[in-house]
């Protein structure tokens, strides 16, 4: 990375840290574990020295996600082996409407989304709330419902010395 935004002819750079990203994806202890490791992981300071570097160069920095994400609580895993087109934890794909009636029949509150818009056989069924298709209890961190959380994307500019 040092080495592309130090070419004098780079001007603007788009740059991927997915670290955070991958913490969320792997998180089996909630949100304060998911918290406690991104806080770990900005003390060792390899963000920090990118930002750095950044600034060193003249670039304005931007941050910026794909999606947000919520702690979920487990309802129950379906299953339906190899019949959901997308096996998320708060989201669940179906290439049939009577495959995702069965399962949203036995997942109280889940919720089928409207599939104006969507291609044909793809017909996704919600978790409800904060819940998630996981084992009962379980606690996630998960994106993929439509919790405000999930839905806004943060867009900060990041201002050297402050």
């Amino acid at each position: 990375m040092a080495a592309l935004v130090e070419q004098p002819n780079v001007r603007v750079a788009g740059l991927v840290v997915d670290k955070v990203d991958r913490i969320m994806h792997g998180m089996t202890l909630g949100a304060a574990g998911m918290h406690n490791q991104v806080r770990q992981w900005a003390t060792q300071g390899h963000f920090a020295a990118l930002l750095d570097l950044l600034f060193a160069r003249g670039f304005r920095v931007y941050i910026t996600s794909d999606h947000g994400n919520v702690e979920a609580v487990g309802r129950g895993r379906p299953n339906e082996g190899a019949v959901a087109e997308v096996r998320g934890e708060r989201v669940r794909v179906y290439s049939e409407e009577g495959l995702r009636r069965s399962v949203a029949d036995r997942f109280a509150g889940a919720w089928s989304w409207p599939a104006e818009g969507l291609p044909a056989g793809y017909l996704p069924l919600l978790a409800p709330g904060r819940k998630a298709f996981v084992r009962e209890g379980e606690r996630v961190v998960a994106h993929g419902g439509v919790c405000i959380e999930e839905l806004i994307v943060p867009f900060v500019q990041v201002v050297p010395g402050i």
